[in-house]
């Protein structure tokens, strides 16, 4: 039961990969705004966000592009 609620949680489209990509952007920004400037709070939080990112991009092709490429297997006798 709670697998399953945790699964959902992970694969909703604004859970933890879409979470870590906003923090990551808004803390970077806050970084560079405030004096002094926080640059080892900015390279931690580009590379957060940059993880998210990344994370999303292959939820993104994974949802919308491993259709395409799905091919039925034939099966030759």
């Amino acid at each position: 039961m709670a697998s399953s609620k945790l699964q959902a949680l992970w694969n909703h489209p604004a859970g933890p990969k879409t979470t870590v990509t906003c923090t990551g952007i808004i803390w970077s920004r806050y970084s560079t705004v405030i004096t002094p400037k926080n640059w080892n709070l900015f390279s931690v939080n580009i590379v957060m966000a940059g993880t998210g990112l990344y994370q999303l991009a292959r939820k993104i092709q994974h949802d919308h592009f491993a259709e395409a490429k799905a091919e039925p297997a034939v099966v030759k006798e």
